[in-house]
């Protein structure tokens, strides 16, 4: 029994040196089952509140995909102004996840700079080339543009990982959509939800995605079923409340 208390100090410090990592591990773990502010609490609790660049941008990105995306624009620009120049924390996915918040926000201008900031900051896994393809999308224009830059985000992720990410996919089908090029795009989407991941967030996303290209393609009844599988996939995110609403809409 004397040796208890000296058992529970090294227990204490062994959880104090990893709680960061600890912390995250399990805030990602809430994350996938849509559970935004018990995912919110352990990042916090992996920092000890303490705002640190990384806290602050997963927590941005815990934020963002909740829907709470003034909150997480604060983050990302809280993050950006307390990285320091010999950092070793990647800026440009800082100026990435900045750019999706303010592209969710309707900013488009100001999305499209920081994933053009991203790319000359170094970015060479494609994510700010599909933020470029995403701005074009969101505002139903220039579907060729965005076609180029899904494309060359698919050649980078590939190139560095041998795999293509879903959402890349699932973009390139939408662009496809919006040419009428139906065929095309339901391939694109076949390959999105065959390289898929499991999770609540990713999947509302991808279902929101798919919805939005058979929409492009007047497939209304087949989106309004994919609407539907994304909103009760992750009711409380912001991919599953976008869902929601077009699914209502098409009611």
């Amino acid at each position: 029994m004397k040796y208890l208390p000296a058992a529970a100090v090294l227990l204490i410090l062994l959880l104090y040196r990893r709680r960061r990592k600890l912390g995250l591990k399990i805030a990602r773990a809430k994350l996938r089952r849509g559970h935004y502010d018990s995912a919110l609490r352990w990042v916090s609790w992996s920092s000890l509140g303490n705002s640190d660049v990384r806290a602050l941008h997963q927590g941005g990105l815990i934020l963002d995909l909740a829907g709470r995306l003034a909150e997480a624009e604060r983050r990302y620009r809280t993050a950006l102004a307390v990285l320091h120049d010999g950092s070793a924390y990647p800026r440009e996915r800082l100026h990435t996840s900045l750019g999706s918040a303010l592209l969710d926000l309707g900013r488009y201008a100001e999305a499209e700079a920081c994933f053009e900031r991203a790319i000359q900051l170094g970015d060479q896994t494609g994510i700010s080339e599909d933020g470029l393809a995403e701005v074009q999308l969101a505002q139903g224009v220039e579907a060729d543009k965005a076609l180029a830059y899904v494309r060359r985000a698919i050649e980078l992720w590939k190139w560095r990982t041998g795999r293509v990410h879903w959402i890349f996919y699932a973009n390139h089908a939408w662009a496809l959509a919006l040419q009428g090029r139906a065929e095309e795009a339901r391939q694109s989407l076949a390959q999105a939800f065959g390289e898929a991941e499991p999770g609540a967030p990713e999947t509302a996303d991808l279902h929101w995605r798919a919805g939005m290209a058979l929409l492009a393609l007047q497939q209304h009844e087949e989106a309004r079923e994919h609407f539907r599988i994304g909103r009760d996939a992750d009711p409380r995110g912001k991919y599953g409340r976008r869902c929601a609403e077009l699914f209502n809409k098409a009611a």
